[in-house]
């Protein structure tokens, strides 16, 4: 075996995390903050793609030890649960190649009780003979083998040495054993891919195969470590117990798996976020033992791993998400969908190829006889022209033909002469017969007639054009090219129902950018919700001042405070721009501050940002001092918010617009407090109302901590930032 650079395993500067996955057949599952992600790829090799929100933590599993039992139980029942499920998906998209005749038990169950009670029976049912089989050959079998050294060896602490070895050489070579197995050689390649995809995120690279086929498949933090662990922890606790008869040898072994998961667990935990000589000794067997429950995966087994961890990445108000999707998450039609749609498209267009066949000949024909008949009898003599029942019932007959789309009856079912009597105009009958065909499509939900739609309905909007294309993109998962080229492919109705539902919500005045859910600033693409301020191009003047100060003074990892942080717009910004900066972000919004936590990780440097929870200067300790302060806090005067925009007034939070009477309360806080919380010769950095310049400067004079007070200017020469510096 190739020695192991620990190097690239406890690497420096890496960001430990809570994210953990399992490999699963043809996928990989993911378990982020709030949610897991089970992303597969199927035989056709399409992506398929399940979020699900995760239920309320247990408080158990923040005591110490404690949560490793809970943690153990939960990984038992949740991996098997999650195997099955990836199991029936297959059975369900690939039945061909995985679906199997349910057996006499199951189809009995199924039929009396529903499938949900089937799937539930088969899972219990294999949990308990998982259980069953792992306490046998891995409990049972070493102490009962061990027993008959007994007449031999009369040290316990040998004996249970011996025992232990056994268990660890039994385990390894079953492991060992089922690696041949091409299923199981598979589900390891995904192992690797999901080991790798996390040390790409923890070192801050960008998610995609290049970057993650830099790392190791090993990690510190994986379950054949912790079993690793399970399996010396039990050799050393079980060596304290003496060597009583084989009975209560068992007994104690099987009542103590839950002392042994505690430990184990926590020696895991601290394995995952420290890379000392210590913890890469104890870490030895467990990263040998993943030499062989994982395998170097290929580009598209990296491809499914990073789907999973990015689904579970979103902001915390992203919608589950079930169904076929692209590399980047987005849903797409599956393959059967796909070719149920094209062979409905060929019925359609035979369908009106028939019916146009039809319409011209009906048509032709009475144009016929239109020109058969005396052309002096219509138009020269009108009292030996039709009579009025002639004429309302070839109107009528022609009123049929607008309002039926393609439907035409033939020259034989009518009055001949009467049509052409009630239609002098020969030209408005070839017209008619010219569009036809035509209206039959002008009601069908193609990618073409909806964003037309959908940019008639929002052709009030001065970019409504624009905007109605952008919605389609988001709700369909196409780009503009794909929308060009796929203009006559009927949409799926779920696409449209959203599309219709998000531009109607931009009729009502729904910013776009809470529609499509982001927003550009500073060149970053942040993640924005009705609980954060959209960020403005006003306040990258904020932003790029912070940054040049920063970069003028050379400060080395400047300490940075962002306040009312929001989307996390300003601070993020600042720590992408400054590589080296800490900054922290605070607000009193629990639901801002998870969409900053999240821009964060979009923006790969959570790593560097740290996130309290508090009104203003109410999270921050009080020995805490900073080399730089910027907020963009409300300023708007609370009589002037009904006079703003619908988009603004009715969607945006009103906590992050509201300054009060004047706009001016949370600049007095800031000149209040600020200087206490600023280093010596600290930069303290405000967004403000094109208005306020001079009473904001009143304010920073009036506390005696500032001073080089000056304002700066946007683009449309607007007071829009003020900076001081603290004394």
């Amino acid at each position: 075996m190739a020695k192991i650079d620990y190097n690239k395993i406890f690497i420096k500067g890496a960001c430990p995390t809570t994210i953990g996955g399992q490999a699963v057949m043809e996928g990989v599952m993911m378990q982020g903050p709030d949610r897991v992600a089970l992303a597969m790829r199927l035989p056709s090799g399409e992506l398929y793609l399940k979020t699900k929100l995760k239920k309320k933590q247990s408080p158990a599993l923040k005591i110490p030890f404690v949560r490793g039992v809970v943690s153990f139980v939960n990984a038992l029942i949740g991996g098997m649960g999650t195997l099955m499920e990836s199991a029936d998906i297959l059975e369900t998209y690939a039945p061909e190649e995985y679906a199997e005749e349910p057996g006499k038990m199951e189809a009995w169950i199924n039929k009396k009780f529903g499938e949900k009670a089937a799937w539930n029976f088969l899972m219990t049912t294999a949990l308990l003979f998982a259980v069953a089989v792992s306490l046998i050959f891995f409990i049972i079998l070493p102490t009962w083998v061990v027993n008959f050294l007994g007449k031999w060896i009369q040290s316990a602490f040998a004996l249970n040495l011996i025992e232990g070895i056994l268990r660890i050489v039994m385990f390894v070579a079953y492991v060992a054993s089922i690696r041949r197995m091409n299923d199981i050689k598979t589900l390891f390649q995904y192992h690797g891919a999901e080991h790798k995809s996390i040390h790409c995120y923890e070192n801050d690279k960008v998610l995609c195969p290049e970057n993650a086929e830099e790392f190791y498949t090993l990690h510190p933090r994986c379950g054949t470590s912790f079993l690793v662990f399970v399996l010396i922890v039990s050799l050393l606790l079980f060596s304290f117990l003496g060597w009583p008869n084989l009975a209560v040898r068992i007994l104690s072994r099987i009542l103590l798996i839950p002392v042994i998961a505690a430990i184990s667990f926590e020696l895991l935990r601290w394995a995952g976020r420290s890379n000392g000589k210590l913890v890469r000794i104890l870490s030895w067997p467990g990263l040998q033992l993943q030499r062989l429950t994982t395998a170097e995966p290929n580009r598209d087994q990296l491809e499914v791993a990073l789907l999973s961890l990015k689904a579970v990445l979103v902001d915390p108000g992203v919608p589950e998400i079930e169904g076929f999707v692209d590399k980047d998450g987005n849903p797409v039609r599956s393959k059967a969908e796909e070719k149920a749609a094209e062979l409905e498209s060929e019925a359609w267009a035979a369908d009106v190829e028939a019916h146009t066949e039809a319409n011209k000949k009906a048509a032709a024909a009475a144009i016929g006889d239109l020109t058969r008949i005396e052309e002096r009898t219509v138009f020269e003599d009108p009292a030996n022209g039709a009579s009025d029942d002639e004429i309302v019932s070839a109107i009528d007959f022609l009123d049929g033909l607008d309002s039926d789309g393609y439907t035409i009856v033939s020259p034989e079912e009518t009055d001949g002469r009467t049509l052409v009597r009630a239609i002098a105009d020969r030209e408005a009958m070839e017209a008619k017969a010219r569009t036809l065909a035509r209206r039959y499509t002008k009601d069908i939900k193609t990618y073409e007639n909806a964003l037309s739609w959908g940019r008639a309905a929002l052709s009030m909007l001065p970019n409504g054009k624009n905007e109605a294309r952008m919605i389609m993109s988001y709700a369909t998962g196409l780009g503009t090219t794909e929308l060009i080229t796929r203009a006559k492919e009927l949409m799926r109705d779920d696409d449209f129902e959203e599309y219709q539902k998000r531009i109607y919500s931009r009729i009502e005045g729904v910013p776009l950018q809470y529609i499509l859910g982001t927003q550009e600033f500073m060149g970053l693409l942040f993640r924005v919700n009705p609980s954060v301020l959209i960020p403005r191009l006003d306040s990258e003047i904020l932003a790029e001042n912070v940054i040049g100060i920063i970069e003028q003074k050379g400060l080395r990892k400047p300490e940075v405070l962002d306040l009312c942080t929001g989307s996390g717009a300003l601070g993020i910004s600042i720590a992408a721009k400054v590589p080296d900066a800490i900054v922290t972000m605070t607000d009193a919004s629990e639901a801002a501050l998870q969409t900053a936590m999240s821009n964060a990780g979009l923006n790969g440097v959570n790593r560097r940002c740290i996130f309290l929870l508090g009104d203003m200067f109410a999270a921050l300790p009080d020995d805490k001092h900073y080399d730089v302060i910027v907020c963009n806090p409300p300023y708007i005067p609370s009589a002037e918010i009904d006079t703003l925009d619908v988009e603004v007034k009715d969607h945006e939070p009103r906590m992050a617009l509201d300054g009060g009477r004047d706009g001016l309360d949370y600049y007095r806080i800031i000149a209040d407090q600020a200087g206490l919380y600023l280093k010596s010769e600290g930069t303290l950095a405000l967004e403000i109302g094109a208005e306020q310049a001079t009473d904001v400067k009143r304010l920073l004079n009036k506390a005696k901590t500032y001073r080089d007070t000056r304002v700066v200017r946007d683009l449309a020469n607007l007071d829009r930032v003020i900076i001081a510096t603290r004394k």
